[in-house]
């Protein structure tokens, strides 16, 4: 914990590492440090969990052995021009943009470059945080970025070009999770006069406790299902329901993603 970490960006992304970082003992608040365009955010991180910061992104930059770019993605090439002199061979950067390649970051610096995809749900300590390494990355900087991700989640080294169907499966799942949820619980409401607060708080409840079940080691789901729907039982007739009409919704969830994904991707050097 003796190399000074650097976080490029303190919204809604940064500050959560920030915050998961401190808790899970990945870095302590004197090898922290933060730059935001906004002073007054900055300062509001820094009072909080007591982290340096900079002036600026190249101050931070330059003080910085690690530095984790968690700017909007619009905002990461003109971060990047804005600061590439400084991104030696010497630095360590992490980009959390999903869609600007390695190929693109390594254009204009000759840092050693890896692309970390976080999940929210970081910030409670578990989840996912999926890792690209560049050809350029070191074996120090794979135990380096592992051990800082491992603290907040489990890490999950992947290929680039899988970067895009992991992320829908990792990092935007608790928002499809969390819609599940409220979309049962709002046809409990509907279709059976359950108080729609009461339906809501019911199936969140059910939920965290299906995700502990899940949680011990060498339960899949297809278990928990044949625990609860017992042949010729009212909880079969639902999950039959689900396993007939739900599987084109979630093709339509995948498909839909990919096209995003598709719009905003910054294409590799060389290329359309």
């Amino acid at each position: 914990m003796d190399r000074q970490i650097g976080v490029i960006g303190t919204g809604s992304m940064g500050g959560m590492l920030i915050r998961s970082f401190l808790r899970g003992g990945a870095a302590i608040p004197q090898n922290l440090c933060a730059a935001n365009r906004t002073p007054e955010a900055r300062i509001a991180i820094a009072a909080e969990t007591g982290i340096q910061t900079a002036d600026d992104n190249r101050t931070l930059v330059k003080d910085s052995d690690v530095i984790l770019l968690c700017v909007r993605q619009p905002d990461v090439m003109p971060v990047m021009e804005e600061v590439k002199d400084l991104l030696t061979e010497d630095k360590l950067l992490i980009s959390v943009a999903s869609d600007v390649p390695l190929s693109a970051l390594e254009s204009l610096i000759p840092a050693r470059v890896a692309r970390v995809i976080p999940s929210v749900t970081s910030e409670q300590l578990k989840g996912v945080s999926l890792i690209v390494f560049s050809d350029r990355t070191t074996q120090a900087d794979h135990e380096r970025v592992i051990s800082l991700f491992g603290a907040i989640g489990t890490p999950v080294i992947i290929s680039e070009p899988d970067i895009e169907p992991y992320t829908t499966l990792t990092s935007c799942a608790p928002a499809f999770f969390a819609a599940m949820v409220r979309e049962f619980a709002a046809s409990a409401a509907r279709m059976t006069g359950v108080p729609a607060d009461e339906a809501e708080a019911l199936a969140r409840e059910t939920f965290i406790g299906t995700a502990a079940l899940l949680e011990i080691p060498g339960t899949a789901c297809a278990d928990i299902i044949s625990r609860v729907a017992t042949p010729g039982g009212i909880t079969e007739v639902g999950v039959k329901i689900l396993s007939r009409e739900f599987p084109p919704v979630c093709d339509e969830l995948f498909a839909a993603t990919e096209k995003k994904h598709a719009s905003f991707r910054v294409p590799s050097p060389g290329k359309e």
